[in-house]
């Protein structure tokens, strides 16, 4: 099987390897055995799990390996760390199905939450799979609270999400958490008052009803609804059902005088709003206020409740709004298969119901408090770390497995490949990753760049994969130049990064660019777009960074860094020390340092 590289030298020796059945019982039973507190990350698309080749699978690339390194970062902070993500379909490899839960250490493990059918979905169409998902993860969270003997959402400290699919589950949960709440307020209120059928009704109904949302509103509507029929005038049955509640708190001691003053002061503020005929609803909201005024212990239970159980945080990667204008000049087809108006209306909900937000890149921090209107202080900037320790400068006899390994692959000498300039990119095969333009500019220039070789990494063998063959094929130049390696195993990739003179990007659509930044951390020259956050943030003047979709600049920039080795090297030690800000220990320390001054309970 391909190892998995983990990712930070600072909790590498906590790592456990998935291998027999054997060892997974094992580590289900260490992990169950953990005291730390207990987070739950949720990245729903793609193949997200303990193995996945670095370089991507289908929707699976750089956030979920953001995923796998927060995580492994959290498990060296002392937490307990539940990673959600869509299973209940074939693993990437086809030979087994996403079901059983994995372990990346002994403190992460992946729980596979099904939905949607028993194929793999794309990002851009997971909403056919979010009701029955969050069905499942809702159950599942319930049954861990029932052995811990806590409230649901008492189970995990934070419910950090990952992308806007990850973030309707995550929000869903909160949701339905508030209307456990709301009940619990609500029939407390109303005991002895309501029947008790009735509320054994709303408890079942709580999630269609929303009570959550609305709790104020539930709560007189209930009580509006005990007294009299919905015939009789609105006034009438306010009263009644005003002097029953009193009388019922009377009787309990609970309830000094008679409310129906505090209701009528409630009723005339109002009024006004509606037609001169009182309205149910308005009714209804007024009589609710009015009870929690008079029931100031319970009406401060769900204030306070509401605001703590609230743990979630949404880390989007990336916003519609800014992957559409990125693909702006894009033909309509292309454009339509993105399904960006669905996104954005998504993302539209997610922001107005969350409170705590973690930005990838300024231009997702800019997009959140432009077009969201996200206050700034709910934004933490997070960007994608750097493991330092598989992401650096190899020694010669490190690289020397995957010198041979790429001799193999392309029928080149070690020391052919040695003694020339290597080109490399690596990513999932995606149209927006722009493999073609990079093999059309390396095309122009092979003729006048003797002893530089291309090669391109990722997978899976798709339609895009097979194009970038067919396109090598066509063009005889590039014949013993140019290569398509497929999935890099997994030992290889770090000295890949080293091994190679020039890392390019020519992606339309990035988040982050971790590729790129693990280019840097290796000590590597890099050539990419301007749509790569990156290089734009923080290393403008020491990559080169050209216009997006250009071929004439990308070549002339392969042609620049090709013949002068003097330059390559003086960039990439430069791009090495900008990235060492890429700490993934300091910023999770600080993400936790945020939550907390956000009034989240975190250990």
């Amino acid at each position: 099987m391909m190892i998995h590289p983990f990712l930070g030298a600072f909790f590498r020796p906590e790592v456990v390897i998935l291998g027999s059945n054997r060892d997974s019982r094992r580590l289900a039973r260490i992990f169950q055995e953990g005291s730390g507190p207990d987070v739950a990350l949720i990245t729903n698309h793609g193949y997200a799990g303990a193995e996945v080749p670095v370089g991507g699978a289908p929707d699976t690339g750089g956030p979920s390996m953001y995923v796998k390194t927060l995580a492994l970062s959290l498990a060296g902070m002392g937490h307990r760390v539940s990673i959600f993500a869509r299973g209940g379909f074939p693993h990437f490899d086809g030979q087994r199905l996403r079901d059983e839960p994995e372990y990346l250490s002994e403190s992460v493990r992946f729980v596979f939450v099904p939905g949607g059918g028993d194929a793999f979905i794309r990002k851009e169409d997971m909403a056919v799979a979010l009701d029955e998902q969050l069905d499942w993860l809702d159950a599942f969270i319930r049954a861990e609270a029932e052995a811990k003997g806590c409230k649901p959402w008492e189970v995990f400290q934070l419910v950090n999400t990952h992308y806007w699919d990850a973030a309707v589950l995550g929000m869903g949960l909160v949701e339905r958490w508030r209307n456990d709440l709301a009940w619990h307020v609500i029939s407390r209120l109303l005991e002895g008052v309501a029947l008790s059928e009735t509320l054994a009704d709303l408890w079942r109904d709580r999630h269609r009803l929303a009570l959550g949302q609305a709790p104020v509103f539930h709560l007189g509507r209930l009580l509006l609804d005990c007294e009299g029929s919905p015939a009789t005038p609105v006034e009438q049955r306010v009263r009644a059902s005003v002097a029953r509640w009193a009388a019922v708190r009377k009787m309990g001691g609970q309830a000094s005088s008679m409310p129906v003053e505090a209701v009528e002061d409630a009723l005339k503020k109002i009024r006004n709003r509606m037609a001169p005929a009182l309205h149910p609803m308005v009714a209804a909201d007024a009589l609710g206020v009015a009870i929690l005024t008079l029931s100031p212990g319970q009406a401060e239970h769900l204030r306070t409740g509401l605001e703590h159980l609230d743990r979630h945080v949404w880390t989007p990667h990336s916003l519609g709004v800014l992957d559409d204008e990125g693909q702006r000049n894009q033909p309509a087809e292309l454009r339509r298969n993105l399904k960006f108006c669905d996104r954005r209306d998504h993302e539209r909900a997610i922001c107005d119901r969350t409170n705590a937000f973690a930005a990838t890149s300024p231009a997702v921090a800019e997009g959140l408090r432009s077009h969201h209107g996200v206050p700034v202080d709910q934004i933490f900037y997070f960007p994608p770390c750097v493991d330092g320790a598989l992401f650096r400068p190899y020694l010669e006899e490190e690289t020397q497995a995957s010198y041979e390994f790429l001799s193999a692959m392309s029928g080149l000498s070690v020391e052919q490949l040695q003694e020339g300039v290597i080109l490399f990119e690596t990513s999932r095969m995606d149209r927006t990753k722009r493999k073609d333009l990079l093999i059309d500019a390396f095309a122009s220039i092979v003729e006048d760049c003797s002893d530089c070789y291309l090669f391109i990494g990722g997978g899976p063998a798709n339609e895009v994969y097979k194009d970038l063959r067919h396109q090598l094929e066509q063009n005889p130049a590039l014949a013993g130049r140019a290569f398509l390696t497929g999935y890099i195993p997994d030992e290889y990739i770090g000295p890949f990064f080293s091994m190679a003179d020039i890392y390019l990007s020519a992606s339309e659509l990035e988040d982050f660019g971790m590729g790129v930044s693990q280019a840097a951390a290796a000590e590597t020259a890099i050539i990419c777009s301007d749509l790569v956050p990156f290089a734009v943030q923080y290393a403008a003047g020491d990559a080169l960074v050209v216009h997006a979709g250009d071929l004439e600049d990308f070549a002339g920039a392969m042609r620049r860094l090709v013949k002068d080795p003097s330059d390559r090297q003086a960039r990439a030690q430069r791009l090495a020390k900008k990235v060492k800000v890429l700490d993934w220990r300091a910023q999770t320390h600080a993400f936790l340092d945020f939550l907390r001054r956000s009034g989240m309970a975190i250990e």
